[in-house]
């Protein structure tokens, strides 16, 4: 058995390696699927605004092209759960578990 804790920080290295590969495929499934929904939600938030008013589109575009964006891929898995429990509920959560679950 492992700790979920364990996946999120990329700590592989006290497991047997059978295990530690199962570890690394999840840990690579989840931030996959992450991504994908951070994606998503970002995508669908600016095209809503951009239904609602041209100024709410063009400065959210403007904060990321001005802050930058960290890159997802260079986020930690922790930081990407993080980013992504911010907009979404106990339920949708549970529901990308079950769907990494599915994939490994």
């Amino acid at each position: 058995m492992f700790k979920i804790e364990d996946i999120m920080s990329e700590n592989f290295s006290g497991y047997p390696e059978e295990t530690q590969e199962f570890m690394k495929k999840y840990n690579e499934k989840l931030r996959e699927n992450l991504k994908d929904e951070l994606i998503k939600g970002i995508s669908d938030k600016m095209l809503k605004d951009l239904d609602k008013s041209k100024d709410n589109f063009i400065s959210t575009l403007a904060q990321i092209l001005n802050n930058g964006w960290k890159g997802f891929d260079k986020m930690a898995t922790q930081a990407l759960l993080n980013m992504y429990l911010e907009g979404k509920n106990e339920e949708e959560f549970f529901k990308l578990i079950e769907k990494v679950n599915n994939e490994v």
